[in-house]
């Protein structure tokens, strides 16, 4: 597969996942604390109930608990039910609550209650004080505001409940936002009290409706586009086939139920359900997981063509490191939106990796060596190479160590992090092998003798196809103490250890036989003792 493919299908998975996300409501971060003396505080409630309606929050809170559970008659005693019109009334208490709820449900979403926790109601709101604005509703003709009004209870106290103004909007908001006869026909078919995790069992069965019949067309389209980014004769295709009919085809059945519920309404207690946001983060996870092995496998097919099967096996713990690492993230995302305070956790998690990482200084020195010699490639496997006083063939590059077969088959293993930050020779590198033997010759070699060696070792090295004719020097170099010297610099056509080792031993045997037939001899190593007045003896 093409780079650029590769990155177009990146891309076009980032615009699906980022359309999902786009359907779920942002989470307002929890405010900030600092530490404080704790110094008791009595906070003004209202006044005793047995509904809890003292203030206006807590009156709609306990109204969309009792509507979740559909207590509408309950639900009933939040509002303001006294001066109604006769259409209004005609409707009833509960029935006006049940119509309230599904209104709400179709048209906002409460990710929170915007008003006051307090007896007296907001201030500065321009609102006569015994009144306060819950929501606004769109509606065709505009905007809609849905009251919270303080009522006396009957008893000398005063209360809150849905101002009765608003609740005489009830019909015809509630005749704006029903369902279709279809809908309305399904909904009949399920008890009225009937739902699971805040919504009715109707809801349920026209959203598995919507995922049995979406599935098979997104998988479809996710095969088809597979085939477009990819095709069947590729290595690659089973990898794209899969992203695009696992984890995208999902995340498309969610976002198409995601929309259905839009239209068909969540209750509150829904909405506080489907904002853990549990699906999502488990699609988005897969996705990820799928496009790092769709990387990994790119990326490896691409090392072992450079012939880099070292750096390719590294892919696996590193991709395995990644996907841990978006499942950590994923996993504390998920926390965090259910409510449960994550700074504990990470703090938790600080602590005990940093005992982990003590623990495993050296494995983990050992794995950034690794890293370093995957990355770098100063030696790779089948490598003949000379670390110190190791000097054999590459066998195996691991995460901790490096295996080298030494000359005398036995194997030394060197941990990685020593070599990523020593001198390594890799003699496999070289273009060519150097052959450069220092030719001891006996002092009573005359100097006739010197240079018709000389010339005649030059002459062979030139004769010689598997030597390179530049550079090539035999020169008579220097007077060591027991012998004259002559050095040979030259180079062989071959970078194979094994047959440099066969060319330096024909050429070997070729200046012993130079040497030979020039009636000369090779020093061996001695001491002249020198006694004055006498014969020299040795």
């Amino acid at each position: 597969m093409k780079q650029p493919k590769i990155l177009a299908c990146v891309v076009f998975i980032a615009a699906i996942i980022a359309a999902s996300t786009a359907l779920a409501q942002d989470q307002e971060p929890p405010p900030e604390t600092t530490m404080a003396v704790a110094v008791p505080v009595t906070v003004d409630k209202g006044p005793e109930d047995a509904l809890n309606r003292g203030n206006p929050r807590s009156s709609i809170i306990g109204y969309l608990e009792a509507a979740s559970k559909f207590n509408f008659e309950k639900a009933a005693e939040y509002l303001d039910l006294r001066n109604l019109p006769e259409e209004a009334n005609e409707v009833g208490g509960p029935e006006l609550a049940r119509q309230l709820n599904h209104v709400i449900s179709r048209s906002v979403w409460l990710d929170d209650y915007s008003v006051s926790d307090s007896p007296e109601g907001a201030k500065g709101d321009g609102l006569p004080e015994y009144r306060d604005e819950l929501l606004r509703i769109k509606t065709k003709k505009g905007e809609v505001p849905i009251w919270m009004q303080r009522v006396p209870r009957g008893d000398g106290e005063k209360i809150w409940k849905v101002s009765n103004r608003s609740v005489a909007l009830i019909p015809d908001l509630y005749e704006e936002f029903s369902y279709s006869a279809p809908i309305e026909k399904v909904r009949g078919w399920f008890p009225e009290d009937a739902s699971f995790l805040g919504l009715e069992a109707f809801k349920w069965f026209i959203m598995l409706i919507f995922a049995v019949v979406s599935w098979p067309v997104f998988y479809v389209i996710g095969w088809l586009l597979s085939r477009l980014f990819s095709s069947p004769e590729k290595e690659m295709y089973p990898l794209v086939r899969k992203v695009f009919t696992g984890p995208i085809t999902f995340i498309a059945v969610l976002v198409t139920v995601s929309v259905a519920i839009s239209q068909l309404g969540a209750g509150a207690y829904a909405q506080e359900v489907m904002n853990a946001h549990t699906l999502s983060t488990l699609a988005i996870v897969w996705a990820l997981w799928a496009i790092i092995n769709l990387f990994k496998k790119y990326k490896q097919n691409k090392l072992m063509a450079q012939g880099r099967p070292g750096a390719a096996k590294l892919l696996q713990p590193m991709t395995t490191l990644i996907k841990l690492m978006v499942f950590l993230f994923g996993l504390l995302f998920w926390l965090n939106n259910v409510g449960i305070n994550i700074t504990t956790v990470l703090a938790g998690l600080g602590v005990g990796g940093l005992a982990v990482a003590l623990a495993l200084q050296k494995p983990i020195e050992d794995m950034m060596g690794a890293l370093s010699i995957f990355s770098q490639a100063p030696i790779r496997v089948g490598d003949t190479c000379k670390y110190q006083n190791v000097f054999g063939t590459v066998e195996d590059i691991g995460l901790r160590t490096t295996r080298v077969r030494t000359l005398t088959n036995t194997v030394v293993s060197i941990p990685n992090s020593r070599l990523a930050y020593s001198e390594i020779e890799n003699l496999s590198f070289r273009e060519k092998i150097r052959y450069w033997p220092t030719i001891r010759l006996r002092y009573d070699t005359s100097t006739a003798q010197l240079k018709a060696i000389s010339q005649n070792i030059r002459t062979m090295l030139e004769d010689t196809e598997r030597v390179y004719e530049d550079p090539l020097r035999v020169r008579f170099t220097d007077f060591d103490e027991d012998a004259v010297l002559l050095k040979v610099h030259s180079f062989l056509k071959t970078t194979d250890f094994p047959e440099s080792l066969e060319i330096a031993e024909e050429l070997n045997y070729g200046i012993m036989t130079i040497v030979e037939e020039a009636g000369a001899r090779f020093a061996l190593p001695s001491r002249t003792l020198q006694i004055e007045g006498g014969i020299p003896t040795t």
